[in-house]
């Protein structure tokens, strides 16, 4: 069953009233026990922001719905090795396609999961609404302890009241499978950069097992904190034990987090192979090599989420201006080549790439059209199945301008 916004609005106005301050952020968790028979639960929250919302809707000022599902999978890796792994994944366009019962429901309405998830992007003073459906598990064992778990989205950068911090039970029960949240978003006007969401339920297993997506808030575009720049790239450390995730999936035993061990070390959830045309790997997609023009500015917005590795991003050739850690200008910018990034953490980072017009008498320097690396420079990331260099590796491939010029890119 698809419940539209005005279905929900009927029925929110049964509800009793309780109100919550909202500061800056409005967000609900709506509940709702369906009839006998009816598909998913729709869980209702607070009637005073949803009829907040609903006069928004009537005027035309809700800026956009995404429907958000998680569902598990396996995930094919560039050394050929698949590994099962959780996600949050959508439709074509996010719409909503309604419950999800079977697998073929999943492969013919859902995009396959990825990790991370795909990034969803805000803009400063808009109003959102945004939908979890929990679909339940389609590969794991019937007999394993990860069935018919919760979950919810802890929305992490944003500084919210606790009872919309996608926190189970504070106050708002998680969701399970076949239930629906709302999240009800008003950005504020003066918030814009980078975060990421997870999952905030039993998060060691939840979070590791790939719950996680980047959201970019911006004001204007091509534009960061009065900065501007000519193209940007969303790169997302991490790191999985193929070898945990199977124990999950067949046994489920939840209780035994510290044996998590890496055996992959991950950037957009991909790893570097030396087998340079490999379609899986790094350097062959297009959110992670980062291309450039010269003459450009580049934006990297670099994350991570890890288990216990502190990762060390490092470009060959280019030092970066550090303009935002955390989705906040940096009040003093400062350049550095070799950025720790821990878990939960963000950078906006500001590549100047060299006018080939203006060349200096540096025969050495890098300068002009080609190619360098950058890698994870905590040695650990750069091994995965325990060979060198299958990790957290990609390249900046600058191009003349005349060749975008001809392209038209």
């Amino acid at each position: 069953m698809i419940y539209s916004f005005s279905d929900f609005i009927k029925v929110v106005s049964c509800i009793p009233r309780k109100c919550l301050a909202l500061p800056f952020l409005f967000a609900v968790i709506i509940c709702l026990a369906t009839t006998a028979g009816a598909a998913e639960k729709l869980i209702v929250g607070d009637k005073k922001i949803a009829e907040d919302f609903h006069k928004l809707h009537e005027k035309g000022e809700i800026e956009k719905e995404f429907h958000i599902y998680v569902t598990d999978g396996y995930i094919e890796m560039a050394d050929g090795e698949y590994i099962y792994q959780w996600g949050f994944t959508h439709a074509p366009d996010w719409v909503d396609v309604g419950e999800i019962k079977t697998v073929e429901d999943r492969d013919a309405k859902l995009l396959p999961i990825m990790v991370p998830g795909d990034e969803i992007r805000f803009q400063s003073g808009k109003n959102y609404i945004v939908v979890l459906h929990n679909t339940g598990w389609f590969e794991a064992e019937e007999h394993s302890g990860i069935q018919h778990v919760a979950h919810t989205i802890h929305w992490h950068g944003l500084d919210l009241i606790p009872a919309v911090d996608g926190i189970p039970n504070i106050p708002y029960p998680s969701v399970f499978p076949q239930e629906v949240f709302r999240y009800f978003l008003a950005i504020p006007d003066d918030i814009e950069g980078s975060y990421m969401a997870h999952c905030h339920v039993d998060s060691t297993n939840h979070i590791m097992a790939g719950l996680y997506f980047p959201v970019v808030i911006e004001k204007k575009k091509n534009e960061i904190y009065g900065y501007r720049f000519d193209r940007e790239y969303t790169l997302f450390f991490s790191e999985v034990d193929s070898e945990y995730m199977e124990m999950l999936r067949d046994k489920g035993t939840i209780t035994d987090c510290l044996s998590w061990k890496s055996n992959y070390f991950t950037l957009n959830g991909k790893i570097f192979m030396d087998k340079l045309d490999n379609p899986l790997s790094t350097i062959n997609d297009p959110k992670t090599r980062l291309v450039a023009y010269d003459g450009e500015i580049v934006l990297v917005r670099l994350m991570a989420i890890g288990y216990d590795h502190i990762f060390a991003w490092h470009p060959h050739g280019y030092h970066g201006l550090i303009v935002g850690t955390d989705g906040r200008k940096h009040p003093a910018p400062y350049q550095k080549d070799t950025i720790l990034i821990g878990s939960g953490e963000r950078y906006d980072i500001l590549y100047n790439i060299p006018d080939f017009s203006s060349q200096t008498e540096c025969l050495s320097c890098n300068r002009g059209p080609g190619v360098t690396i950058a890698h994870d420079h905590n040695l650990m990331g750069m091994v995965s199945g325990g060979i060198y260099p299958h990790g957290g590796l990609t390249i900046f491939d600058v191009r003349p301008k005349t060749e975008q010029m001809l392209s038209g890119d």
